[in-house]
């Protein structure tokens, strides 16, 4: 595939490298707002509780919490 047939099937298109190029750019930019865990929650149905409650069974609590980080990461 030639360059222009990649940016036509994905969408790829070039951003400026500079960050105070790429920011002026932004009409209003808005200072990063901080998430909690709390603010993400789990998806909710009978199999994420399934699965979440063999993971705390079945993994040591350190694997639990890190697979929990990771989910959120």
């Amino acid at each position: 595939m030639t360059r222009d047939e990649d940016i036509k099937a994905y969408g790829f298109t070039a951003l400026p490298r500079p960050m105070d190029t790429l920011l002026a750019a932004r009409q209003d930019p808005q200072p990063p707002t901080p998430l909690t865990t709390a603010d993400i929650p789990l998806p909710s149905s009978p199999l994420v509780d399934a699965v979440l409650d063999y993971a705390k069974r079945e993994l040591p609590i350190e694997t639990f919490n890190h697979s929990m980080r990771v989910f959120y990461y």
